[in-house]
């Protein structure tokens, strides 16, 4: 009888650990984030990202958007930064020093900012910093 429960134990443990195995595909697979109502809101003029994160910019309209960028250098690299509107990529690379990016947007989706490749060890930290937003039409 001991050696049904084990042999069951062991077929259940192996049950587990492929239906896992299984599903690590769908858990991993990069997908957009679903395309919601973009909602206006307070724009940030300024924001410093010490880690990786993102900086919702709720535009809601045709623009012009220029951002004032800095970024600090760790490991020879400085940081890796996107502007998105909704699911759609309107820039993206990397930031040395200070830099000035211009995008169009479409108003059909929240405007944001990303910084995805944040490092720190001291003495070294990579940084990205949004010194000035302008907004035109």
């Amino acid at each position: 009888m001991r050696g049904w429960a084990w042999l069951l134990g062991l077929l259940a443990l192996a049950s587990g650990f492929l239906l896992a195995l299984g599903s690590l595909d769908r858990a991993f697979r990069l997908s957009p984030l679903q395309q919601g109502a973009c909602v206006p809101g307070a724009i940030p003029q300024r924001a410093e990202l010490w880690a990786g994160g993102v900086v919702e910019i709720p535009l809601c309209r045709k623009a012009r958007v220029g951002l004032l960028l800095e970024g600090t250098l760790a490991q020879g690299k400085g940081p890796y930064a996107l502007v998105v509107e909704g699911s759609r990529v309107l820039w993206q690379g990397e930031v040395r020093g200070v830099r000035e990016v211009w995008v169009t947007t479409s108003g059909r989706g929240t405007l944001a900012l990303a910084f995805t490749n944040d490092f720190y060890q001291p003495p070294e930290d990579r940084n990205l910093f949004l010194r000035a937003l302008r907004v035109e039409r």
